[in-house]
């Protein structure tokens, strides 16, 4: 008989493993070999779930310090706008300066 095409249920596992009304001394031993499976899967997927949660977490962690120094580097800028739109702060002398153009101006 050929093997099936696709997903084995578990019935048809059984079956196939439960061939003869002797094979049912298997049953405790087929048993246990399943439980140390799922024991082995679920700690796997334990693993798994842990190691992305800490991923998760550094992640989440850096995209907010990199938000943080965006942040910074938005204050920065805008405070450099606003000392260059005012040339009395550029300039430690602009007063003067101010003065003279003026004094040029008016002769």
């Amino acid at each position: 008989m050929a093997a099936p095409i696709g997903p084995v249920s578990a019935a048809q596992a059984i079956g196939e493993y439960l061939q003869s009304p002797d094979d049912l001394v298997k049953v405790s031993a087929f048993r246990k070999k399943l439980e140390k499976e799922k024991a082995s899967i679920d700690t796997r997927l334990n693993n798994g779930v842990k190691e992305q949660l800490q991923a998760t977490r550094l992640g989440l962690k850096k995209f907010l310090g990199t938000r943080e120094n965006v942040q910074t580097i938005k204050d920065e800028m805008v405070s450099i706008e606003r000392e260059c739109e005012d040339p009395s702060v550029r300039v430690a002398t602009f007063d003067q300066i101010s003065r003279v153009c003026v004094l040029v101006l008016l002769k």
